[in-house]
């Protein structure tokens, strides 16, 4: 609704990367049903941090110590991520793959008349592949959370995932000139590395007290464990010699020692 009140901004944001080139639409309902799919995705794009967080918030029992204000602060930064991304879809790699596909293939004889439904779904999954290539970073942590990552491993992909970005980059901007592609190959290194730069920085800062209280409570509990078998035993205990010492050694190298006295 948001959006129907300023449609026509919309509109002529939406249509600008085209270089002026003119669209039809072939049915009765075709202006009304491109209004609609206008509408739902900017509603789409501002419910962006609501649906990331209810996406994260179910995701929430595997990631290790995520409290409520993370997934606020992640959601947050993924919605700003994602419009950052949207702003450099639209404003450098759209208008470079637009005017190569919609002038690159005409004559005399064979003009462009393309569906105003057909430019915008174009569009619209452009600037959603450019909004979650942005994401990858945050990917990552979460990744992180749920399963600790090592920068040395990550590095070890590094050139899989740059043989992914040229394969995307041929997708996203068909084009036969090498800055054209790098123009998409590039922001995906470079997240990429950002991603590791970001593991590493959480890693390096999180606090071991964790672990050593989880392994002293390991511990503890073994030791329980080892307490309950020799309950049946009991009586034998009492009844040997005040001199006489037990001593069991469980096969997890912690050493117990049960002394009668």
């Amino acid at each position: 609704m948001a959006a129907y009140a300023i449609q026509q901004k919309i509109i002529a944001v939406l249509l600008r990367p085209s270089h002026g080139q003119n669209f039809i639409y072939t049915s009765p309902l075709g202006g009304i049903n491109f209004l609609f799919g206008v509408c739902m995705d900017v509603g789409l794009i501002i419910a962006t941090p609501v649906i990331i967080y209810q996406v994260l918030a179910f995701m929430q029992p595997l990631m290790r110590d995520t409290t409520r204000k993370f997934l606020l602060y992640s959601s947050t930064a993924a919605g700003i991520v994602a419009l950052g991304g949207v702003v450099f879809g639209y404003f450098v790699g759209l208008p470079s793959a637009l005017h190569f596909l919609l002038h690159q293939f005409t004559t005399l004889q064979i003009r462009p008349l393309i569906t105003i439904q057909s430019y915008i779904q174009f569009v619209s999954l452009y600037l959603l592949g450019s909004a979650l290539m942005f994401q990858l970073p945050l990917i990552l942590l979460i990744i992180n959370r749920i399963k600790p990552l090592r920068p040395s491993g990550l590095f070890k992909y590094e050139r899989h995932l740059i043989a992914a970005a040229f394969i995307i980059a041929f997708v996203m901007n068909p084009t036969p000139n090498i800055l054209g592609q790098l123009v998409v190959v590039l922001p995906i290194i470079l997240m990429y590395q950002a991603g590791i730069a970001l593991i590493w920085l959480v890693n390096r800062n999180r606090d071991p007290d964790w672990l050593k209280q989880l392994l002293e409570e390991d511990i503890e509990r073994q030791a329980k464990r080892a307490r309950r078998q020799l309950l049946p035993f009991a009586d034998t205990i009492e009844l040997l010699p005040t001199t006489a010492t037990m001593e069991t050694t469980p096969t997890s190298g912690d050493q117990i020692a049960i002394s009668a006295q």
